[in-house]
C-alpha cells in the first residue's frame, strides 16, 4: 500500500474521525471559555478603575470642603494625590459651573483635555456622575495620543443642596489595556498548547473505545462458514459494544443453526432424490435388456418410470412451495372459505383410502365454519395431515375427524390409533424430510415434506398445529385456525369448490 492510500485510509478510520470530533468539541468550548474569561477580566478590572477613581474623587472632595476657597492648598493636595506611587496615573480638575479652571494637576493641567463639556455639565448639575474614554495626546507624541478614562462629578455644598464645582478626574487606560493584551498573548500562545493535549487525549480515549471493535473485526473476519462454532470474545460489562458482541453471538448461532439444516436438507433431497432416481435408471436399464417385442413388459417398465417421475416432481413443487412461503414470495389469498364443507369433501375422500386399509373413519356432520383463506391451500394443510393418519394406522385402526368452534377461532381434530410417535421426535416431525425412524420406509410413498407444508400453510393463515402422540397410543393433531370477522363472514363470497 502506497503512503497516499495509507494516508486516505487513516483519514477514513473511525479513529481519525472520533479524534477530530473530540478535539473540534473541546476547541469550540475552549474558545467560549476563553472569550468568556477576557471579557470578564476586562470588565472585571473596568469596574475595579471606576471605583478606584470614585474613592479618589470622594477623598479629593472631602478635602475642597475642608479647605474652601483655599486654592493653595487645593492645588497642593492635588499634586500629592497625583504624585502618589499608584497603578494607574490619576489627574485632577476642578472646575466652576462655567467651565474656569481652578486647580488642576498633571495631565489636565494643560489644554491637551477639552474642558467640561455641556452635556457632562448638565449630567453634573443633577448630582450625577459622567464618565467617557477620551484620546489625550501625548506630550512627548502628540500624533498618539493614548486612550483615558475621563470622570466628572459635581461637588456640592456641605447640606448637599447645590452643585459649586466641577471635579475631573483622568485615569491613563494604557495599565488596563497592557494586562488584557497580556492576557490575550497568553491565551494566543495556550490555545494550540491545549489542543494539541486534546488530540492527544482524544486519539488515546477512541484507541482505547475502538479496541473491542478491533477485536469484534478480527474474529469476525476469521469466522466462515467452516467454523461457526467460534463466537465472539465478550467483556460482560453490559455497555453498547458488549451488547453489539452478544447480539452478533446470536446472528452467528442463527447462521450456524441455518448451516446446519440447509446441510441437513440437502442430504435428505439428495437421499430423497436419489432413490426414484436410482429405480428410474433400473426399470430403463431393465428395459434395454429385455424383449422389445414383450409388450407388456415395457409397459410395466415406462408405468414404474412415470410413478417415479411423479414422485420427484411431487418432491421438487412441495420444495418450491416451502421456498416461497420462507421467502414470503408467495401471495396467499384470504377470502372467505366455508371450512365445514371442506371437512365433509375431505372426509368423503378419505374415507376411501381408509376403507381400502381396513381403517374406519369416523366423522359427524360440521356446524357451518367459515375462515379466511384460500380453499386449496387449506384443503393441502388438512389433507397432509389426514393423510399421514390413514398412512401410519395400521389395519383395523380407527381415525377421526372433528372440530371445535369458539367465538374467535376453530380447532380441527385429526386423531388416530395408529403406530405413535416418540416424545423426542414430536418437535421435529414438522421438520423437512424428518421421518420416525420405526417408519422411515418408502413403503407409505411419503417425502417427509407433508407436515412441513401443513405448518407452512397454518402460520400463513396466523394458525397453528399441534400434536399430541404416544408409541403405541396413537396421534392427535389439532389445526387452530382464526375465524372470519362476522362482516366478512356474512357479505363476502364464500368459496366451497
Amino acid at each position: 500500500m502506497s503512503s497516499r492510500t495509507h494516508r486516505r485510509a487513516f483519514f477514513r478510520r473511525a479513529r481519525f474521525k472520533l479524534t477530530l470530533l473530540y478535539t473540534s468539541i473541546q476547541f469550540v468550548i475552549l474558545i467560549i471559555m476563553c472569550a468568556f474569561l477576557y471579557y470578564r477580566n476586562s470588565r472585571s478590572m473596568d469596574k475595579q478603575l471606576e471605583r478606584f477613581l470614585k474613592d479618589e474623587a470622594r477623598d479629593v472632595i472631602a478635602m475642597v470642603h475642608d479647605h474652601p476657597d483655599d486654592w493653595a492648598a487645593i492645588r497642593d493636595s492635588f499634586r500629592r494625590e497625583s504624585g502618589g506611587e499608584r497603578y494607574y496615573t490619576v489627574s485632577f480638575r476642578l472646575l466652576d459651573l462655567d467651565g474656569k479652571i481652578l486647580a488642576a494637576s498633571r495631565t489636565l493641567r494643560d489644554e491637551r483635555v477639552a474642558p467640561v463639556t455641556p452635556e457632562a455639565l448638565e449630567i453634573v448639575r443633577k448630582a450625577d456622575t459622567y464618565q467617557a474614554e477620551v484620546l489625550v495626546p501625548d506630550a512627548t507624541a502628540p500624533e498618539r495620543p493614548s486612550r483615558h478614562l475621563l470622570m466628572a462629578v459635581g461637588v456640592q455644598d456641605r447640606e448637599g443642596k447645590s452643585v459649586l464645582y466641577v471635579l475631573q478626574v483622568l485615569a491613563d487606560l494604557r495599565p488596563l489595556r497592557a494586562l488584557s493584551r497580556h492576557l490575550r498573548h497568553n491565551i494566543y500562545s495556550a490555545v494550540p498548547v491545549l489542543l494539541l493535549l486534546s488530540w492527544i487525549v482524544g486519539y488515546m480515549l477512541a484507541r482505547r473505545f475502538l479496541r473491542p471493535i478491533h477485536t469484534i473485526t478480527r474474529t469476525a473476519r476469521r469466522i466462515t462458514s467452516t467454523n461457526l462454532n467460534e463466537r465472539l470474545l465478550r467483556t460482560n460489562s453490559g455497555d453498547e459494544l458488549d451488547m453489539l458482541a452478544a447480539t452478533l453471538n446470536d446472528m452467528i448461532g442463527r447462521l450456524e443453526e441455518s448451516f446446519a439444516l440447509l446441510r441437513q436438507f440437502a442430504a435428505d433431497a439428495a437421499h430423497e432424490l436419489r432413490t426414484p432416481l436410482t429405480i428410474l435408471k433400473g426399470e430403463a436399464e431393465l428395459a434395454l435388456r429385455g424383449d422389445v417385442k414383450d409388450a407388456v413388459a415395457l409397459r410395466e417398465a415406462l408405468e414404474g418410470s412415470v410413478r417415479e417421475c411423479d414422485h420427484m416432481i411431487g418432491v421438487v413443487a412441495n420444495l418450491l412451495a416451502l421456498c416461497r412461503a420462507d421467502m414470503g414470495d408467495e401471495a396467499l389469498a384470504h377470502e372467505p372459505v366455508r371450512l365445514d364443507l371442506l371437512l365433509t369433501d375431505l372426509a368423503e375422500t378419505f374415507l376411501i383410502l381408509a376403507e381400502d386399509g381396513g381403517i374406519a373413519l369416523q366423522y359427524t356432520e360440521f356446524p357451518e365454519i367459515v375462515v379466511l383463506g384460500e380453499r386449496s391451500r387449506l384443503h393441502e394443510l388438512i389433507a397432509n395431515v389426514l393423510d399421514n393418519a390413514v398412512k401410519y394406522t395400521p389395519k383395523g385402526g380407527r381415525v377421526s375427524l372433528a372440530c371445535e368452534v369458539d367465538a374467535e377461532e376453530v380447532r380441527v381434530i385429526i386423531a388416530d390409533t395408529g403406530i405413535g410417535i416418540p416424545e423426542d421426535d414430536q418437535t421435529s416431525i414438522f421438520d423437512r424430510f424428518y421421518r420416525v425412524d420405526t417408519s422411515r420406509s418408502r413403503d407409505t410413498g411419503g417425502s417427509g415434506l407433508g407436515l412441513s407444508i401443513a405448518r407452512a400453510v397454518a402460520t400463513a393463515y396466523s394458525g397453528e398445529i399441534e400434536v399430541e402422540s404416544a408409541p403405541g397410543a396413537g396421534s392427535r393433531f389439532t389445526i387452530t385456525l382464526p375465524l372470519a370477522p362476522p362482516g366478512e363472514a356474512a357479505g363476502g363470497e364464500l368459496t366451497d369448490e
